[in-house]
């Protein structure tokens, strides 16, 4: 049953009836990221789209306070006109503002700017069982007890739905630019490198197998073509095709920054498609088959690593996560604390108990 609440008080009550029938619920916002964690069977698919209004902005704090159903783009929009912008967001306009926190998707300025969840002041959630809490302050962060901001980015939907959140803005920049160079792998490998220690807080620096790509902002005197590099268009990044392609998911590596080197060239010897975000240790590598996820995950692994599928269809999605991560019991704790339950996207909780084949 598809489930459209209109406002917080509505999605609380949806969960609690939710709770008392033992109906498991699948989150959605945009759907972009509804393609994680193992397979599952909902019972009700709980839309937030009717949660879609600005609560406040003040562009003199720099601060903006929107529903979790805003579109990413409606947030760039309207800070935009007041030369503002939000720069740890994906490039995803269509994706909701709850959506791209729950799944702590960072945009390729990670780099420069840090990730999302460094943007997100205040958030108010919707626990399982139908509470309203709320954690964070609009202005700086306080923590007491659970630091309910960093706790829900990254949840997937497991422990409540995000219904609303405040955000940190940025000035826009007065002049940014993307450059490019081609060549073979370990040549782009070590011009990233080059440009990391060359030059001063670059805000992205991007692999391929045969391609970098490199973003700098700031006064115009200063963003400059580096060396060997000419001015281009902003990459498009990985995309699972629609068409049938070959490519049916993407993992997501995380390594320490030193180790992302040695596993970008690794995957280019591989003949692997990948976007290695240099100076971060993030990797999106592509992956058609339940084979190519376990090479990955090994890979990652041997840098010291780890690996999910974050896009996927059901093939590829029997062991998203791999081993269960460090801290797993606390992680059950916590879940029972805010689902008690268990009704909220059951197939994305990484810290789930195995279930017998």
């Amino acid at each position: 049953m598809d489930l459209r609440p209109d406002d917080r008080e509505e999605m609380a009550e949806t969960l609690r009836a939710a709770t008392a029938d033992g109906r498991i619920v699948d989150v959605r916002g945009g759907g972009l990221h509804s393609r994680r964690g193992r397979p599952f069977t909902p019972d009700d698919i709980l839309h937030t789209h009717g949660l879609a209004r600005i609560v406040d902005y003040v562009p003199d704090d720099m601060t903006i306070t929107v529903e979790g159903g805003v579109a990413v783009g409606e947030v760039l929009r309207l800070a935009s006109e007041c030369g503002q912008g939000w720069p740890q967001a994906p490039s995803q306009p269509d994706a909701t503002v709850g959506g791209v926190l729950a799944a702590a998707v960072s945009g390729r300025r990670r780099l420069r700017f840090g990730p999302i969840r460094d943007s997100l002041l205040e958030v108010v959630v919707a626990t399982g069982d139908g509470r309203i809490v709320k954690g964070g302050g609009r202005t700086v962060k306080s923590v007491t007890g659970y630091d309910l901001p960093r706790l829900f980015t990254g949840s997937l939907g497991t422990l409540g739905v995000i219904v609303q959140a405040t955000l940190r803005l940025w000035p826009l920049p007065i002049a940014e630019r993307w450059f490019t160079a081609r060549g073979e792998a370990a040549d782009m490998v070590a011009m990233a490198q080059g440009v990391l220690g060359d030059l001063h807080r670059p805000t992205a620096v991007i692999v391929g197998p045969h391609a970098v790509h490199v973003c700098l902002t700031g006064v115009p005197e200063d963003v400059v073509p580096p060396a060997g590099m000419i001015e281009a268009a902003e990459p498009t990044g990985l995309v699972v095709p629609s068409d049938g392609g070959v490519a049916t998911g993407i993992m997501e590596a995380g390594v320490p920054p030193a180790s992302l080197p040695a596993l970008a060239r690794r995957l280019a010897d591989d003949g692997r498609d990948y976007e290695a975000w240099m100076g971060t240790g993030i990797c999106h590598v592509a992956v058609s088959t339940p084979a190519d996820v376990a090479a990955v995950r090994d890979l990652a692994t041997l840098h010291a690593g780890h690996a999910q599928v974050i896009d996927g269809d059901e093939a590829l999605r029997g062991d998203p996560f791999g081993p269960a991560p460090a801290g797993a019991d606390i992680m059950r704790r916590i879940r029972d604390a805010f689902d008690p339950a268990g009704i909220l996207c059951p197939g994305r909780f990484a810290a789930a108990e195995a279930v017998p084949a």
